[in-house]
Protein backbone atom coordinates (compact mmCIF):
# COMPACT_ATOMS: atom_id res chain seq x y z
CA UNK A 1 0.00 0.00 0.00
CA UNK A 2 1.21 3.34 -1.26
CA UNK A 3 -0.81 6.36 -0.53
CA UNK A 4 -0.15 9.95 -0.89
CA UNK A 5 -0.35 12.01 2.62
CA UNK A 6 -1.70 14.89 0.78
CA UNK A 7 -4.73 12.25 -0.94
CA UNK A 8 -5.50 10.78 2.34
CA UNK A 9 -5.64 13.96 4.56
CA UNK A 10 -7.69 15.99 2.03
CA UNK A 11 -10.08 13.23 1.42
CA UNK A 12 -10.71 12.89 5.31
CA UNK A 13 -10.75 16.05 5.58
CA UNK A 14 -14.67 16.47 3.66
CA UNK A 15 -15.48 13.65 7.03
CA UNK A 16 -14.74 16.77 9.13
CA UNK A 17 -17.06 18.93 6.70
CA UNK A 18 -19.86 17.02 6.37
CA UNK A 19 -19.84 16.47 10.64
CA UNK A 20 -19.99 20.32 11.06
CA UNK A 21 -23.07 20.24 7.56
CA UNK A 22 -24.06 23.82 8.13
CA UNK A 23 -20.89 24.72 6.17
CA UNK A 24 -19.78 21.66 3.24
CA UNK A 25 -16.41 23.10 2.47
CA UNK A 26 -14.95 24.69 6.00
CA UNK A 27 -11.90 22.93 5.96
CA UNK A 28 -10.77 23.58 2.39
CA UNK A 29 -11.76 27.40 2.90
CA UNK A 30 -10.03 27.19 6.10
CA UNK A 31 -7.07 25.56 4.39
CA UNK A 32 -7.24 28.27 1.57
CA UNK A 33 -7.07 31.33 3.44
CA UNK A 34 -4.37 29.81 5.76
CA UNK A 35 -2.48 29.64 2.40
CA UNK A 36 -2.92 32.39 1.00
CA UNK A 37 -2.72 34.66 4.10
CA UNK A 38 0.67 32.21 4.54
CA UNK A 39 2.55 32.96 1.28
CA UNK A 40 1.54 36.44 1.45
CA UNK A 41 3.03 36.82 5.41
CA UNK A 42 6.39 35.34 3.83
CA UNK A 43 6.27 31.69 5.19
CA UNK A 44 8.66 29.51 3.59
CA UNK A 45 6.75 26.47 1.57
CA UNK A 46 7.59 23.65 4.05
CA UNK A 47 6.16 25.67 7.34
CA UNK A 48 3.20 26.35 4.10
CA UNK A 49 2.50 23.10 3.74
CA UNK A 50 2.35 22.02 7.58
CA UNK A 51 0.22 24.86 7.78
CA UNK A 52 -2.06 23.60 5.12
CA UNK A 53 -2.91 20.52 6.77
CA UNK A 54 -3.14 21.51 10.56
CA UNK A 55 -5.99 23.87 8.31
CA UNK A 56 -7.80 20.81 6.81
CA UNK A 57 -7.54 18.85 10.19
CA UNK A 58 -8.20 21.88 12.31
CA UNK A 59 -11.82 20.59 13.54
CA UNK A 60 -10.88 17.04 13.40
CA UNK A 61 -12.34 16.73 17.01
CA UNK A 62 -15.49 19.05 16.73
CA UNK A 63 -17.61 15.85 15.74
CA UNK A 64 -17.25 14.51 19.38
CA UNK A 65 -18.06 17.80 21.22
CA UNK A 66 -19.17 21.19 20.30
CA UNK A 67 -17.71 22.47 23.70
CA UNK A 68 -14.83 24.66 22.13
CA UNK A 69 -12.10 23.82 25.02
CA UNK A 70 -12.47 20.34 24.53
CA UNK A 71 -12.20 19.98 20.86
CA UNK A 72 -8.96 21.74 20.70
CA UNK A 73 -7.42 19.16 23.59
CA UNK A 74 -8.85 15.94 21.85
CA UNK A 75 -7.62 17.73 18.11
CA UNK A 76 -3.98 17.92 19.97
CA UNK A 77 -4.57 14.71 20.97
CA UNK A 78 -5.92 12.49 18.53
CA UNK A 79 -3.28 14.65 15.97
CA UNK A 80 -0.52 13.62 18.45
CA UNK A 81 -1.04 9.85 17.49
CA UNK A 82 -0.43 10.48 13.51
CA UNK A 83 2.58 10.66 11.75
CA UNK A 84 2.64 14.28 11.48
CA UNK A 85 4.74 16.93 12.16
CA UNK A 86 4.78 18.12 15.66
CA UNK A 87 3.97 22.20 14.18
CA UNK A 88 -0.15 20.50 13.39
CA UNK A 89 -1.16 19.01 16.71
CA UNK A 90 0.28 22.53 18.14
CA UNK A 91 -1.35 24.75 15.58
CA UNK A 92 -5.17 22.71 16.39
CA UNK A 93 -4.36 23.02 20.08
CA UNK A 94 -4.25 26.92 19.85
CA UNK A 95 -6.16 27.98 16.70
CA UNK A 96 -9.04 29.43 18.97
CA UNK A 97 -6.51 31.38 20.62
CA UNK A 98 -6.67 35.63 20.16
CA UNK A 99 -3.69 38.09 19.85
CA UNK A 100 -5.54 39.93 23.17
CA UNK A 101 -5.49 36.97 25.23
CA UNK A 102 -9.62 37.06 25.53
CA UNK A 103 -9.13 33.22 23.41
CA UNK A 104 -9.95 29.76 24.94
CA UNK A 105 -6.42 29.24 27.00
CA UNK A 106 -5.36 33.03 27.38
CA UNK A 107 -2.32 33.11 25.37
CA UNK A 108 -1.67 36.19 23.92
CA UNK A 109 0.40 37.71 21.35
CA UNK A 110 3.86 35.66 20.52
CA UNK A 111 2.81 32.84 22.97
CA UNK A 112 0.53 31.82 19.89
CA UNK A 113 2.47 30.08 17.25
CA UNK A 114 2.15 31.93 13.78
CA UNK A 115 0.31 28.72 12.15
CA UNK A 116 -2.55 29.20 14.66
CA UNK A 117 -3.14 32.68 14.26
CA UNK A 118 -3.34 32.46 10.74
CA UNK A 119 -5.53 29.43 10.93
CA UNK A 120 -7.49 31.54 13.69
CA UNK A 121 -7.97 34.50 11.06
CA UNK A 122 -9.21 31.67 8.34
CA UNK A 123 -11.67 29.78 10.64
CA UNK A 124 -12.90 32.92 11.74
CA UNK A 125 -13.27 34.47 8.34
CA UNK A 126 -15.50 31.50 7.03
CA UNK A 127 -17.05 31.09 10.29
CA UNK A 128 -18.87 34.62 9.09
CA UNK A 129 -18.54 34.38 5.26
CA UNK A 130 -18.62 30.56 4.55
CA UNK A 131 -22.46 29.93 4.51
CA UNK A 132 -22.98 32.85 2.37
CA UNK A 133 -25.38 32.61 -0.41
CA UNK A 134 -24.90 36.07 -1.64
CA UNK A 135 -23.24 36.84 -4.89
CA UNK A 136 -19.69 38.72 -4.70
CA UNK A 137 -20.40 42.59 -5.32
CA UNK A 138 -19.37 45.47 -4.02
CA UNK A 139 -21.97 45.13 -0.70
CA UNK A 140 -20.51 41.99 0.33
CA UNK A 141 -17.13 43.75 -0.31
CA UNK A 142 -17.71 46.21 1.95
CA UNK A 143 -19.55 43.66 4.55
CA UNK A 144 -16.09 41.64 4.85
CA UNK A 145 -13.88 44.91 5.14
CA UNK A 146 -16.42 46.03 7.99
CA UNK A 147 -15.72 42.50 9.25
CA UNK A 148 -12.01 43.52 9.11
CA UNK A 149 -12.91 46.35 11.21
CA UNK A 150 -14.62 44.63 14.04
CA UNK A 151 -11.78 42.14 14.51
CA UNK A 152 -8.67 44.38 15.33
CA UNK A 153 -8.29 43.73 18.61
CA UNK A 154 -8.49 40.01 18.16
CA UNK A 155 -6.00 39.71 15.74
CA UNK A 156 -1.64 40.96 15.39
CA UNK A 157 -2.00 44.20 13.58
CA UNK A 158 0.47 42.43 11.03
CA UNK A 159 -1.90 39.58 9.90
CA UNK A 160 -4.64 42.32 9.65
CA UNK A 161 -1.99 43.99 7.61
CA UNK A 162 -1.78 40.90 5.05
CA UNK A 163 -5.05 40.12 4.67
CA UNK A 164 -6.13 44.07 3.72
CA UNK A 165 -3.57 43.59 1.03
CA UNK A 166 -5.35 40.11 -0.04
CA UNK A 167 -8.47 41.69 -0.18
CA UNK A 168 -6.94 44.30 -3.07
CA UNK A 169 -6.52 41.47 -5.41
CA UNK A 170 -9.76 41.16 -7.07
CA UNK A 171 -9.04 37.01 -7.58
CA UNK A 172 -8.74 36.58 -3.91
CA UNK A 173 -12.51 36.77 -2.92
CA UNK A 174 -13.55 35.86 -5.95
CA UNK A 175 -12.47 33.09 -5.94
CA UNK A 176 -13.79 32.89 -1.89
CA UNK A 177 -17.13 33.63 -3.12
CA UNK A 178 -17.13 31.56 -6.84
CA UNK A 179 -19.76 28.73 -5.51
CA UNK A 180 -18.94 27.28 -8.67
CA UNK A 181 -15.04 26.44 -7.71
CA UNK A 182 -16.33 26.48 -3.57
CA UNK A 183 -15.12 23.09 -3.25
CA UNK A 184 -11.83 22.84 -5.62
CA UNK A 185 -10.85 25.88 -3.41
CA UNK A 186 -7.29 23.87 -2.17
CA UNK A 187 -6.80 23.72 -5.72
CA UNK A 188 -5.58 27.26 -5.75
CA UNK A 189 -3.74 26.50 -2.37
CA UNK A 190 -1.51 23.44 -3.62
CA UNK A 191 1.57 22.43 -1.64
CA UNK A 192 4.49 20.59 -2.90
CA UNK A 193 4.32 16.81 -0.91
CA UNK A 194 6.12 13.88 -2.14
CA UNK A 195 5.19 12.15 1.17
CA UNK A 196 3.91 8.65 0.63
CA UNK A 197 2.22 6.54 3.45
CA UNK A 198 2.64 3.10 3.77
CA UNK A 199 0.00 0.17 5.43
CA UNK A 200 1.17 0.99 9.09
CA UNK A 201 1.00 4.87 8.71
CA UNK A 202 -2.84 4.64 6.76
CA UNK A 203 -3.48 2.14 9.66
CA UNK A 204 -2.85 5.33 12.24
CA UNK A 205 -5.82 7.66 10.34
CA UNK A 206 -8.12 4.85 10.09
CA UNK A 207 -8.17 3.82 13.42
CA UNK A 208 -7.98 7.81 14.46
CA UNK A 209 -11.00 8.21 12.57
CA UNK A 210 -12.79 4.95 13.23
CA UNK A 211 -13.02 6.17 16.79
CA UNK A 212 -14.48 9.34 15.86
CA UNK A 213 -17.15 7.71 14.16
CA UNK A 214 -17.82 5.20 16.79
CA UNK A 215 -17.27 7.49 19.70
CA UNK A 216 -20.62 10.15 18.04
CA UNK A 217 -22.68 7.26 19.35
CA UNK A 218 -22.17 5.74 22.78
CA UNK A 219 -24.72 3.00 21.56
CA UNK A 220 -21.90 1.52 19.05
CA UNK A 221 -18.92 2.66 20.63
CA UNK A 222 -16.56 -0.58 19.37
CA UNK A 223 -18.70 -1.51 16.01
CA UNK A 224 -15.91 -0.02 13.57
CA UNK A 225 -13.86 -2.02 15.27
CA UNK A 226 -15.38 -4.82 14.94
CA UNK A 227 -16.57 -5.10 12.23
CA UNK A 228 -12.50 -4.49 11.06
CA UNK A 229 -11.24 -7.19 12.69
CA UNK A 230 -14.09 -9.51 11.66
CA UNK A 231 -13.78 -8.67 7.80
CA UNK A 232 -9.62 -8.95 8.07
CA UNK A 233 -10.23 -12.50 9.64
CA UNK A 234 -12.87 -13.20 6.85
CA UNK A 235 -10.73 -12.30 4.40
CA UNK A 236 -7.96 -14.49 6.04
CA UNK A 237 -10.33 -17.33 6.39
CA UNK A 238 -10.74 -17.28 2.47
CA UNK A 239 -7.10 -17.53 1.68
CA UNK A 240 -6.54 -14.01 0.32
CA UNK A 241 -2.72 -12.60 0.77
CA UNK A 242 -1.99 -10.50 3.59
CA UNK A 243 -1.99 -6.63 1.61
CA UNK A 244 -5.85 -7.86 0.77
CA UNK A 245 -6.81 -8.66 4.65
CA UNK A 246 -5.08 -4.78 5.43
CA UNK A 247 -7.61 -3.42 2.77
CA UNK A 248 -10.24 -5.39 4.03
CA UNK A 249 -9.26 -3.99 7.73
CA UNK A 250 -8.72 -0.26 6.58
CA UNK A 251 -12.30 -0.33 4.92
CA UNK A 252 -13.99 -1.96 8.04
CA UNK A 253 -12.42 0.70 10.21
CA UNK A 254 -13.86 3.34 7.44
CA UNK A 255 -17.12 1.57 6.43
CA UNK A 256 -19.18 4.10 9.02
CA UNK A 257 -17.55 7.17 8.16
CA UNK A 258 -20.90 8.72 6.42
CA UNK A 259 -22.63 8.42 9.88
CA UNK A 260 -20.66 11.58 10.19
CA UNK A 261 -22.93 13.75 8.40
CA UNK A 262 -26.33 11.72 10.80
CA UNK A 263 -28.01 13.95 13.40
CA UNK A 264 -26.88 12.35 16.70
CA UNK A 265 -30.72 12.69 17.72
CA UNK A 266 -31.09 9.62 15.18
CA UNK A 267 -27.61 7.75 16.03
CA UNK A 268 -28.81 8.33 19.56
CA UNK A 269 -32.36 6.77 19.53
CA UNK A 270 -33.17 4.14 21.65
CA UNK A 271 -35.59 2.52 19.58
CA UNK A 272 -36.70 1.49 16.02
CA UNK A 273 -36.56 4.93 13.62
CA UNK A 274 -39.44 6.21 11.72
CA UNK A 275 -39.58 6.36 8.28
CA UNK A 276 -38.05 10.03 8.22
CA UNK A 277 -35.01 9.01 10.30
CA UNK A 278 -34.26 5.59 8.16
CA UNK A 279 -34.30 8.22 4.79
CA UNK A 280 -31.67 10.14 6.72
CA UNK A 281 -29.32 7.20 8.10
CA UNK A 282 -29.86 5.17 4.77
CA UNK A 283 -27.57 8.83 2.87
CA UNK A 284 -24.43 7.79 5.25
CA UNK A 285 -23.26 4.78 3.30
CA UNK A 286 -23.67 7.50 0.19
CA UNK A 287 -21.55 9.74 1.86
CA UNK A 288 -18.68 7.00 2.98
CA UNK A 289 -17.51 6.44 -0.75
CA UNK A 290 -18.06 10.27 -1.68
CA UNK A 291 -15.69 10.55 1.25
CA UNK A 292 -13.47 7.33 0.86
CA UNK A 293 -13.18 8.12 -3.08
CA UNK A 294 -11.48 10.92 -2.84
CA UNK A 295 -8.37 9.22 -1.65
CA UNK A 296 -5.81 7.81 -4.69
CA UNK A 297 -4.89 4.34 -4.43
CA UNK A 298 -8.15 4.10 -2.08
CA UNK A 299 -10.61 2.43 -4.98
CA UNK A 300 -10.87 -1.13 -3.94
CA UNK A 301 -11.19 0.04 0.19
CA UNK A 302 -13.87 2.99 -1.47
CA UNK A 303 -15.45 -0.50 -2.49
CA UNK A 304 -16.08 -2.79 0.28
CA UNK A 305 -16.56 -0.24 2.20
CA UNK A 306 -19.21 2.23 0.74
CA UNK A 307 -21.13 -1.47 0.01
CA UNK A 308 -21.89 -2.98 3.26
CA UNK A 309 -25.54 -2.31 2.90
CA UNK A 310 -25.81 -3.71 -0.33
CA UNK A 311 -27.67 -6.35 -1.24
CA UNK A 312 -27.64 -9.38 -3.63
CA UNK A 313 -31.19 -8.61 -5.00
CA UNK A 314 -30.61 -5.24 -5.89
CA UNK A 315 -32.80 -4.09 -2.90
CA UNK A 316 -29.88 -2.58 -0.58
CA UNK A 317 -28.62 1.09 -0.67
CA UNK A 318 -27.47 3.42 -1.72
CA UNK A 319 -26.95 2.54 -4.94
CA UNK A 320 -29.08 -0.94 -5.49
CA UNK A 321 -26.38 -3.09 -6.77
CA UNK A 322 -26.46 -6.46 -7.13
CA UNK A 323 -25.43 -9.87 -7.38
CA UNK A 324 -24.39 -9.09 -10.91
CA UNK A 325 -21.87 -6.39 -9.69
CA UNK A 326 -20.72 -7.49 -6.02
CA UNK A 327 -17.51 -9.27 -5.63
CA UNK A 328 -16.85 -11.75 -3.11
CA UNK A 329 -14.81 -9.46 -1.19
CA UNK A 330 -18.08 -6.79 -1.31
CA UNK A 331 -20.29 -9.24 0.03
CA UNK A 332 -18.21 -10.45 3.26
CA UNK A 333 -18.07 -6.81 4.56
CA UNK A 334 -22.07 -7.09 4.54
CA UNK A 335 -22.08 -10.51 6.12
CA UNK A 336 -19.53 -8.80 8.90
CA UNK A 337 -21.40 -5.85 9.78
CA UNK A 338 -24.80 -8.13 10.41
CA UNK A 339 -23.01 -10.17 12.52
CA UNK A 340 -21.42 -7.65 14.36
CA UNK A 341 -24.88 -5.68 14.69
CA UNK A 342 -26.76 -8.45 16.01
CA UNK A 343 -24.04 -9.46 18.45
CA UNK A 344 -23.91 -5.74 20.00
CA UNK A 345 -25.61 -5.41 23.48
CA UNK A 346 -28.28 -2.48 22.52
CA UNK A 347 -30.29 0.03 24.78
CA UNK A 348 -33.12 -1.06 23.46
CA UNK A 349 -32.00 -5.11 23.39
CA UNK A 350 -29.88 -7.56 25.18
CA UNK A 351 -26.99 -9.47 23.16
CA UNK A 352 -28.78 -12.22 21.00
CA UNK A 353 -27.73 -16.00 21.48
CA UNK A 354 -26.05 -17.53 18.73
CA UNK A 355 -29.14 -19.43 17.59
CA UNK A 356 -31.12 -16.29 17.12
CA UNK A 357 -28.16 -14.47 15.16
CA UNK A 358 -27.48 -17.14 12.57
CA UNK A 359 -31.56 -17.85 11.94
CA UNK A 360 -31.43 -14.28 11.11
CA UNK A 361 -28.28 -14.26 9.05
CA UNK A 362 -29.88 -17.62 7.45
CA UNK A 363 -33.01 -15.94 6.35
CA UNK A 364 -31.27 -12.88 4.98
CA UNK A 365 -29.49 -15.58 2.42
CA UNK A 366 -32.77 -17.25 1.99
CA UNK A 367 -34.17 -13.27 0.74
CA UNK A 368 -31.32 -13.22 -0.95
CA UNK A 369 -29.60 -9.94 1.17
CA UNK A 370 -26.23 -11.66 1.74
CA UNK A 371 -24.70 -14.42 -0.27
CA UNK A 372 -25.24 -18.10 1.49
CA UNK A 373 -22.36 -20.14 0.17
CA UNK A 374 -20.44 -17.33 1.67
CA UNK A 375 -21.54 -17.30 4.90
CA UNK A 376 -21.44 -21.24 5.12
CA UNK A 377 -18.08 -20.87 4.20
CA UNK A 378 -17.40 -18.12 7.08
CA UNK A 379 -19.82 -19.64 9.75
CA UNK A 380 -16.82 -21.75 10.99
CA UNK A 381 -14.61 -18.35 11.46
CA UNK A 382 -17.19 -16.55 13.47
Amino acid sequence: MKISRHSLIFGLSYALDIAGKNNLSHSKSTAYLSVMLGRASGMDENTIMELYYAALLHDIALSNTYEMVPHCLDGEELLKKLPLPPSIPQSVLEHHEFYDGSGLFKLSGDEISQSAQIICLASAFDDEFGKSAATFDHSLFLKVCGWVEGVRKLFAPGLLTVLEELLKRESFLLDYFNHETKYALSDKAIVDDDVFYGYEDVEKFALCFADIIDKKSPFTYTHSHGIAELARKAAAHLGYDTATQNKLYIAGLLHDIGKLAVSVDILHKNGRLDPDERFEINKHTYYTRKILEQIDGFEEITNYAANHHEKLDGTGYPHRTDATRLSELERVMPICDVYQALTEQRPYRDTMPPEKVWAIIDDMCEKSHLDKALVEKLKPMF
